[in-house]
């Protein structure tokens, strides 16, 4: 189950997911869905000007699922089904460390040439609880270093987990 608690006083709000965790949002993010699709395991945020993009999504853990072909293909299986005409070109593959888990990280540029944009993503994905999350932040600027990626990095570290 999903929820979603709203903090005026301090103008955020949580976003809990049933055997996952929560994250904090600021208050000028918004849930961004469109008709007709399916989110029972995709919650996507998004905040304008300068357009910037959350998206968490998760699905039973296989033994596969930490190889850069597996994790590519699946945002793009994704943002191909919720951002219609989203192309990627992953430029770094990496393991890190997220909240004291191992986690793959891969990050590079995106396009859509039907909404003439484009811009730079990160997709961190980790095993918790027996499910593969993915946290993915993407935005229209091209700095990695700037402040619209700093700000999604800021929210995704809010990451609370739920226990194991």
């Amino acid at each position: 189950m999903i929820s979603i608690a709203l903090d005026l006083s301090n103008k955020q709000k949580k976003t809990s997911i049933d055997f996952i965790g929560s994250v904090t949002f600021p208050s000028g993010y918004v849930p961004h869905l469109l008709k007709g699709l399916d989110y029972t395991s995709f919650l996507p945020f998004i905040m304008i000007k300068p357009s910037r993009l959350f998206f968490i999504y998760w699905q039973p853990f296989r033994e596969n699922s930490f190889s850069l072909e597996y994790l590519s293909d699946l945002r793009s299986r994704l943002v191909n089904k919720y951002y219609i005409g989203d192309t990627m070109k992953v430029l770094d593959f990496r393991i890190d460390d997220f909240k004291d888990k191992e986690c793959y990280l891969f990050s590079g540029m995106w396009e859509n040439q039907g909404d003439k944009l484009k811009g730079i993503f990160e997709t961190i994905a980790f095993k918790h609880n027996d499910f593969l999350i993915l946290f993915d932040i993407s935005t229209i600027d091209k700095n990695p270093d700037g402040k619209t990626m700093q700000e999604l990095r800021n929210i995704r570290l809010t990451f609370e987990m739920d226990r194991e």
